[in-house]
């Protein structure tokens, strides 16, 4: 991390705008994939990928439907599972949201 990031960081936690530098590079990444679909997207696809998440949990923090889901999968030549893997990924689809 850059010295000004860290140093920016710091400051905005030392004037109690955030509680930690986690809280910050949560909301920081949070505001990120808000406005960044297409970097939404390709986390979810990375999840996927590595069996993190079924396919209809992936469209919905995606944003798109399940088809639209199975194409950016495609694209990414990502095989299509049946089934789906419960409870995995939490964190990042907590920032996903």
């Amino acid at each position: 991390m850059s010295s000004v990031i860290s140093k920016g960081a710091d400051a905005l936690v030392r004037g109690k705008f955030y509680s930690t530098k986690n809280e910050l590079f949560d909301d920081a990444l949070k505001t990120f994939f808000e406005f960044k679909k297409d970097m939404r997207i390709a986390a979810v696809v990375e999840l996927y990928k590595t069996d993190e998440m079924s396919l209809s949990r992936a469209a919905e923090l995606a944003g798109v439907g399940t088809e639209e889901m199975k194409d950016h999968l495609a694209k990414a030549g990502v095989k299509i599972r049946r089934g789906f893997s419960e409870n995995k990924g939490k964190e990042l689809a907590i920032l996903i949201r």
